[in-house]
Protein backbone atom coordinates (compact mmCIF):
# COMPACT_ATOMS: atom_id res chain seq x y z
CA UNK A 1 0.00 0.00 0.00
CA UNK A 2 1.72 3.24 -1.49
CA UNK A 3 0.72 6.63 0.26
CA UNK A 4 1.70 9.77 -1.77
CA UNK A 5 1.59 13.67 0.04
CA UNK A 6 1.55 16.91 -1.15
CA UNK A 7 1.03 20.07 0.02
CA UNK A 8 0.00 23.15 -1.92
CA UNK A 9 -0.25 26.72 -0.78
CA UNK A 10 -3.61 27.89 0.62
CA UNK A 11 -5.65 30.50 -1.92
CA UNK A 12 -7.69 33.18 -0.10
CA UNK A 13 -11.35 32.20 -0.61
CA UNK A 14 -10.47 29.16 -1.46
CA UNK A 15 -11.99 26.02 0.55
CA UNK A 16 -11.65 22.23 1.19
CA UNK A 17 -14.25 19.80 2.48
CA UNK A 18 -15.00 17.45 5.55
CA UNK A 19 -18.43 15.33 5.12
CA UNK A 20 -21.01 13.75 6.87
CA UNK A 21 -22.02 10.99 5.06
CA UNK A 22 -25.37 9.43 5.08
CA UNK A 23 -26.71 6.75 2.25
CA UNK A 24 -30.32 5.25 2.40
CA UNK A 25 -30.91 1.00 1.85
CA UNK A 26 -31.81 2.49 -2.00
CA UNK A 27 -28.00 3.56 -2.30
CA UNK A 28 -28.28 7.02 -2.59
CA UNK A 29 -25.23 9.26 -0.68
CA UNK A 30 -25.58 12.52 0.47
CA UNK A 31 -21.68 13.85 1.92
CA UNK A 32 -21.36 17.24 3.07
CA UNK A 33 -17.58 18.73 3.46
CA UNK A 34 -16.56 21.73 5.23
CA UNK A 35 -14.40 24.75 4.60
CA UNK A 36 -13.82 27.86 6.56
CA UNK A 37 -14.10 30.97 4.85
CA UNK A 38 -12.28 33.55 6.79
CA UNK A 39 -13.12 36.44 4.91
CA UNK A 40 -17.21 35.68 5.75
CA UNK A 41 -16.36 34.64 8.81
CA UNK A 42 -18.70 31.46 7.46
CA UNK A 43 -18.29 27.69 6.53
CA UNK A 44 -18.54 26.71 3.36
CA UNK A 45 -20.15 23.40 2.88
CA UNK A 46 -19.77 21.24 -0.26
CA UNK A 47 -22.20 18.45 -1.02
CA UNK A 48 -22.26 15.72 -2.76
CA UNK A 49 -25.60 13.89 -4.10
CA UNK A 50 -25.07 10.80 -5.56
CA UNK A 51 -27.31 8.90 -7.28
CA UNK A 52 -27.27 5.00 -8.01
CA UNK A 53 -28.61 3.91 -12.08
CA UNK A 54 -30.66 1.88 -10.15
CA UNK A 55 -33.37 4.52 -9.11
CA UNK A 56 -34.05 5.75 -12.62
CA UNK A 57 -34.96 4.65 -15.60
CA UNK A 58 -34.69 5.98 -19.48
CA UNK A 59 -36.99 7.08 -21.58
CA UNK A 60 -37.42 5.77 -24.04
CA UNK A 61 -36.52 2.60 -22.94
CA UNK A 62 -32.68 1.75 -24.36
CA UNK A 63 -29.55 3.29 -24.75
CA UNK A 64 -30.97 6.27 -27.09
CA UNK A 65 -33.26 7.28 -24.36
CA UNK A 66 -32.62 9.97 -21.87
CA UNK A 67 -32.73 9.88 -17.88
CA UNK A 68 -34.82 12.23 -15.98
CA UNK A 69 -35.07 12.89 -12.25
CA UNK A 70 -36.13 15.86 -9.88
CA UNK A 71 -33.83 16.58 -7.12
CA UNK A 72 -34.73 18.83 -4.21
CA UNK A 73 -32.29 19.74 -1.28
CA UNK A 74 -33.66 21.71 2.19
CA UNK A 75 -31.06 23.47 4.48
CA UNK A 76 -33.05 24.25 7.71
CA UNK A 77 -31.63 25.48 11.09
CA UNK A 78 -32.54 23.97 14.44
CA UNK A 79 -35.89 25.35 14.50
CA UNK A 80 -36.90 24.20 11.23
CA UNK A 81 -36.25 27.63 9.60
CA UNK A 82 -35.23 27.34 5.93
CA UNK A 83 -32.24 28.88 5.05
CA UNK A 84 -32.02 27.73 1.30
CA UNK A 85 -34.82 25.60 -0.85
CA UNK A 86 -33.91 24.56 -4.00
CA UNK A 87 -35.31 21.77 -6.87
CA UNK A 88 -34.35 20.97 -10.16
CA UNK A 89 -34.29 18.63 -12.94
CA UNK A 90 -31.39 16.92 -14.56
CA UNK A 91 -31.36 14.83 -17.65
CA UNK A 92 -28.57 12.31 -18.44
CA UNK A 93 -27.94 10.23 -21.93
CA UNK A 94 -29.12 6.67 -20.88
CA UNK A 95 -26.21 5.57 -22.80
CA UNK A 96 -24.07 6.28 -19.74
CA UNK A 97 -26.10 4.23 -17.48
CA UNK A 98 -24.31 0.73 -16.80
CA UNK A 99 -24.19 -1.77 -13.85
CA UNK A 100 -23.42 0.32 -11.02
CA UNK A 101 -22.97 3.54 -12.28
CA UNK A 102 -24.31 6.64 -10.80
CA UNK A 103 -25.23 10.55 -10.85
CA UNK A 104 -23.13 12.62 -8.47
CA UNK A 105 -24.89 16.16 -8.25
CA UNK A 106 -22.94 18.71 -6.74
CA UNK A 107 -24.23 22.20 -4.65
CA UNK A 108 -22.20 24.50 -2.38
CA UNK A 109 -23.33 27.05 -0.07
CA UNK A 110 -22.38 29.44 2.82
CA UNK A 111 -23.76 29.11 6.63
CA UNK A 112 -23.20 30.88 9.82
CA UNK A 113 -21.97 29.22 12.64
CA UNK A 114 -25.00 27.04 14.13
CA UNK A 115 -26.27 23.48 13.53
CA UNK A 116 -28.55 23.00 10.42
CA UNK A 117 -30.22 19.79 8.53
CA UNK A 118 -29.86 18.92 5.38
CA UNK A 119 -32.23 17.00 3.58
CA UNK A 120 -32.03 15.74 0.05
CA UNK A 121 -34.97 13.88 -2.35
CA UNK A 122 -34.56 12.48 -5.21
CA UNK A 123 -37.77 11.25 -7.63
CA UNK A 124 -37.20 9.45 -10.91
CA UNK A 125 -39.59 11.51 -13.81
CA UNK A 126 -40.27 7.51 -14.85
CA UNK A 127 -40.80 4.93 -12.77
CA UNK A 128 -41.68 7.66 -9.73
CA UNK A 129 -39.42 5.82 -7.32
CA UNK A 130 -38.09 8.30 -5.19
CA UNK A 131 -35.36 8.26 -2.11
CA UNK A 132 -34.66 10.78 0.58
CA UNK A 133 -31.42 11.15 2.70
CA UNK A 134 -30.58 13.62 5.49
CA UNK A 135 -27.34 15.04 6.84
CA UNK A 136 -26.13 17.18 9.98
CA UNK A 137 -24.33 20.15 8.95
CA UNK A 138 -22.52 22.43 11.83
CA UNK A 139 -21.35 25.96 10.83
CA UNK A 140 -17.77 26.36 12.17
CA UNK A 141 -18.27 29.45 15.29
CA UNK A 142 -14.67 30.03 14.77
CA UNK A 143 -11.57 28.93 12.11
CA UNK A 144 -10.67 25.48 12.59
CA UNK A 145 -7.21 24.18 12.58
CA UNK A 146 -7.94 22.06 9.62
CA UNK A 147 -11.32 21.71 7.39
CA UNK A 148 -13.09 18.31 6.84
CA UNK A 149 -11.74 15.17 4.78
CA UNK A 150 -12.74 15.08 1.13
CA UNK A 151 -11.81 11.88 -0.78
CA UNK A 152 -12.03 11.45 -4.70
CA UNK A 153 -11.38 8.69 -6.97
CA UNK A 154 -9.33 11.59 -9.22
CA UNK A 155 -7.06 14.91 -8.37
CA UNK A 156 -5.23 16.12 -10.69
CA UNK A 157 -3.54 19.58 -11.00
CA UNK A 158 -5.51 21.95 -13.51
CA UNK A 159 -3.88 22.72 -17.03
CA UNK A 160 -3.83 25.76 -18.89
CA UNK A 161 -7.33 24.88 -20.48
CA UNK A 162 -8.52 23.31 -17.64
CA UNK A 163 -10.69 27.12 -16.81
CA UNK A 164 -13.93 25.35 -16.61
CA UNK A 165 -13.65 22.26 -14.89
CA UNK A 166 -15.69 18.97 -16.78
CA UNK A 167 -19.09 17.64 -15.82
CA UNK A 168 -18.55 15.64 -12.87
CA UNK A 169 -15.89 17.99 -11.42
CA UNK A 170 -14.91 20.48 -9.19
CA UNK A 171 -12.03 22.69 -8.97
CA UNK A 172 -10.46 23.90 -5.76
CA UNK A 173 -7.16 26.21 -6.03
CA UNK A 174 -5.25 24.17 -8.42
CA UNK A 175 -6.86 21.17 -8.34
CA UNK A 176 -9.32 19.71 -10.37
CA UNK A 177 -11.83 16.79 -8.21
CA UNK A 178 -14.22 14.32 -9.44
CA UNK A 179 -17.26 14.75 -7.02
CA UNK A 180 -18.04 11.97 -5.81
CA UNK A 181 -19.90 11.33 -2.53
CA UNK A 182 -18.92 8.15 -1.47
CA UNK A 183 -16.01 7.20 -2.33
CA UNK A 184 -15.87 3.20 -4.40
CA UNK A 185 -12.39 1.50 -5.15
CA UNK A 186 -11.95 -1.95 -6.68
CA UNK A 187 -8.77 -4.11 -7.34
CA UNK A 188 -8.25 -2.57 -10.55
CA UNK A 189 -8.74 0.95 -9.68
CA UNK A 190 -7.07 0.98 -6.07
CA UNK A 191 -5.79 4.54 -5.35
CA UNK A 192 -7.96 7.09 -3.24
CA UNK A 193 -6.98 10.71 -3.30
CA UNK A 194 -7.59 13.09 -0.43
CA UNK A 195 -7.09 16.67 0.18
CA UNK A 196 -7.64 18.81 3.32
CA UNK A 197 -6.97 22.46 4.06
CA UNK A 198 -4.76 23.65 7.19
CA UNK A 199 -5.70 27.05 9.05
CA UNK A 200 -2.30 28.18 9.91
CA UNK A 201 -1.69 31.64 11.63
CA UNK A 202 -1.80 34.86 9.51
CA UNK A 203 1.46 36.04 11.28
CA UNK A 204 3.60 33.02 10.99
CA UNK A 205 4.26 29.61 9.02
CA UNK A 206 3.99 26.36 10.71
CA UNK A 207 5.30 23.18 10.62
CA UNK A 208 4.08 19.80 11.72
CA UNK A 209 3.66 16.04 10.38
CA UNK A 210 0.69 13.69 8.88
CA UNK A 211 -0.23 10.30 9.46
CA UNK A 212 -2.67 7.89 8.08
CA UNK A 213 -4.43 5.11 9.49
CA UNK A 214 -7.62 2.83 7.30
CA UNK A 215 -9.72 1.24 9.95
CA UNK A 216 -12.34 -1.47 8.58
CA UNK A 217 -16.04 -1.35 9.81
CA UNK A 218 -15.00 -3.20 12.84
CA UNK A 219 -13.02 -0.51 14.12
CA UNK A 220 -9.72 -2.77 13.46
CA UNK A 221 -6.57 -0.55 12.08
CA UNK A 222 -6.04 -2.26 8.60
CA UNK A 223 -3.41 0.37 7.43
CA UNK A 224 -0.98 2.82 9.69
CA UNK A 225 1.62 5.01 7.95
CA UNK A 226 4.43 6.84 9.35
CA UNK A 227 4.19 10.22 9.91
CA UNK A 228 5.68 12.64 7.22
CA UNK A 229 7.04 15.96 7.29
CA UNK A 230 4.38 18.83 6.60
CA UNK A 231 4.66 22.55 6.26
CA UNK A 232 1.88 25.03 6.21
CA UNK A 233 2.15 28.27 4.64
CA UNK A 234 0.72 32.18 6.12
CA UNK A 235 -2.73 31.83 6.17
CA UNK A 236 -3.19 28.04 5.85
CA UNK A 237 -2.17 25.35 2.97
CA UNK A 238 -4.16 22.81 0.85
CA UNK A 239 -2.91 19.28 1.77
CA UNK A 240 -3.39 16.66 -0.59
CA UNK A 241 -1.80 12.83 -1.42
CA UNK A 242 -2.98 9.74 -2.41
CA UNK A 243 -3.12 6.09 -0.86
CA UNK A 244 -2.85 2.78 -2.83
CA UNK A 245 -5.04 0.27 -1.44
CA UNK A 246 -4.31 -2.75 -3.33
CA UNK A 247 -4.92 -5.69 -0.94
CA UNK A 248 -7.91 -4.66 1.02
CA UNK A 249 -10.66 -7.54 1.37
CA UNK A 250 -14.32 -5.89 0.00
CA UNK A 251 -15.83 -4.09 2.41
CA UNK A 252 -16.89 -0.82 3.98
CA UNK A 253 -13.66 1.32 5.18
CA UNK A 254 -12.97 4.61 7.26
CA UNK A 255 -9.82 6.69 6.28
CA UNK A 256 -8.47 8.75 8.92
CA UNK A 257 -5.91 11.55 8.47
CA UNK A 258 -4.17 12.46 11.53
CA UNK A 259 -2.31 16.34 11.62
CA UNK A 260 -0.03 17.16 13.96
CA UNK A 261 0.22 21.14 14.31
CA UNK A 262 0.39 23.75 16.73
CA UNK A 263 1.34 21.42 19.83
CA UNK A 264 -1.87 19.20 18.98
CA UNK A 265 -3.28 16.28 17.32
CA UNK A 266 -6.80 16.90 14.58
CA UNK A 267 -8.35 14.03 13.27
CA UNK A 268 -10.11 13.99 10.24
CA UNK A 269 -11.89 10.83 8.65
CA UNK A 270 -14.18 10.00 5.44
CA UNK A 271 -15.75 6.40 4.47
CA UNK A 272 -14.90 4.61 1.81
CA UNK A 273 -16.13 1.41 -0.06
CA UNK A 274 -13.58 -1.32 -1.83
CA UNK A 275 -15.27 -3.28 -4.25
CA UNK A 276 -14.74 -6.50 -5.35
CA UNK A 277 -14.60 -5.69 -9.35
CA UNK A 278 -15.03 -2.71 -11.45
CA UNK A 279 -17.57 -0.77 -11.26
CA UNK A 280 -18.71 0.79 -14.80
CA UNK A 281 -19.52 4.17 -16.35
CA UNK A 282 -20.01 6.96 -13.75
CA UNK A 283 -23.10 8.87 -14.78
CA UNK A 284 -21.92 12.70 -14.54
CA UNK A 285 -24.25 15.48 -15.05
CA UNK A 286 -23.30 18.51 -15.79
CA UNK A 287 -25.16 20.99 -12.88
CA UNK A 288 -22.75 22.42 -10.30
CA UNK A 289 -24.03 25.46 -8.36
CA UNK A 290 -23.98 27.52 -5.64
CA UNK A 291 -26.39 29.17 -3.39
Amino acid sequence: MRVVLTATIFVAGIIAAHTSAAQTEQGIALRAVRFYRADHHHTRVTVFLQIPSSLVDPTPPGPDGIITYDVSMRVADGDGVALYAQHWRSHVPASARGHRSCAVETIEFLVPPGRFSLDARVQDSVSRRASSARADIEGYAASPSVSDLLMSSDMREAASDDSVPRPGELRRGSTVITATALLHVNPSRAVAHYLLEAYGPSDREQSGTMALQVRDSSGAAVLRTKAVPIYVQRGGSVLRGEVNLTGLAPGRYTLIVSLGLGGETVERSAEFVMDASPASIRISPSRNCCW
